[in-house]
């Protein structure tokens, strides 16, 4: 029996905002740490303050930094979202044979992505802004419909396109 398994890795790309938030972080770190050289009785603390800051600053920072990788296991879709390379968190995991669509984020399905009844939107994607941006519509374990948004390469399409040949558009 042949098993299929495709895994990819995209990483969420930085936009101007969570870069300012980044900047943001490490100012109010050494402003906080800064107060205490100010005040003349806490300043013999100041080094372990600014240090602290420092490092609470990097970690939330580096938490910023988000990758999904997508699993496809012989018609199952598994979605983590890997937070700063250390810590993992699943997002989903689906049989695609319960997909009702899934097609090209384009105007030529718009209708099949805007619908008013979906309850959960799951976007695995790199930017809401990406061309090569799929979804695919589904009803979870609990009925609700859900929307699916992600980046898959040539060779996941392909994975998904044999479990369910007659739902998937391009």
């Amino acid at each position: 029996m042949n098993d299929v398994f495709v895994e990819q890795i995209i990483e969420k790309r930085q936009d101007l905002k969570s870069t300012l938030k980044k900047l943001g972080i490490f100012f109010a770190a050494l402003l906080i740490s800064s107060v205490f050289l100010v005040i003349g009785i806490l300043r013999f603390i100041f080094p372990a303050v600014f240090a602290l800051c420092m490092y609470g600053a990097f970690r939330f920072v580096k938490d910023q930094n988000i990758e999904f990788e997508y699993s496809f296991t012989n018609g199952e879709l598994d979605i983590d979202r890997i937070i700063g390379r250390r810590k993992r968190k699943s997002e989903l995991s689906v049989r695609v044979r319960k997909f009702e669509i899934m097609a090209p984020m384009v105007e030529k399905y718009r209708k099949e992505y805007e619908t008013q009844n979906i309850v959960r939107i799951v976007d695995a994607s790199s930017s809401p802004v990406s061309g090569s941006r799929w979804f695919a519509r589904f009803n979870d374990d609990s009925g609700l419909t859900t929307l699916l948004i992600f980046e898959p390469n040539e060779r996941l399409i392909n994975a998904i396109s044999k479990y369910i040949p007659g739902k998937l558009k391009q």
